[in-house]
């Protein structure tokens, strides 16, 4: 299977995952550790899904890109997210009909270690 391939279904499966969050979220929980997890959980796998969306794009641009420049440009996609993320989490905290959330940033922060994760083992180079 092609990286860009294997790329694209780690950020489909993550978006797949926010879709089914948002749509958990409809049943409002009574408050407590489901509440909490359905709370944060779209930070975290937006984290997840923008970074290896990207990428894909980007491999599938270039089919002859090496696994250590697909980590290089993963990387900045990383940083670029992070970026995103907490920069939104920071307009919020400034509209009156936004809700601003600290344990987002720590969400996203969970995210993009996972994406890293899953990353190196969805990018996994294997000797032939």
């Amino acid at each position: 299977m092609k990286p860009s391939t294997r790329c694209s279904l780690v950020g489909i499966a993550a978006l797949a995952a926010l879709s089914l969050v948002h749509f958990a979220r409809r049943f409002e929980p009574d408050p407590g550790t489901v509440a909490y997890l359905l709370g944060v959980l779209p930070n975290v796998t937006a984290a997840i899904a923008i970074p290896f969306i990207a990428l894909s794009i980007w491999l599938d641009q270039r089919p002859a890109a090496t696994y250590l420049a697909a980590r290089q440009v993963f990387m900045w996609l990383v940083l670029a997210t992070a970026a995103a993320l907490i920069g939104w989490e920071m307009m919020q905290r400034t509209s009156r009909t936004l809700i601003y959330d600290p344990h987002d940033i720590g969400g996203t922060f969970v995210g993009l270690v996972v994406a890293v994760f899953l990353f190196h083992l969805t990018m996994k180079t294997r000797a032939r």
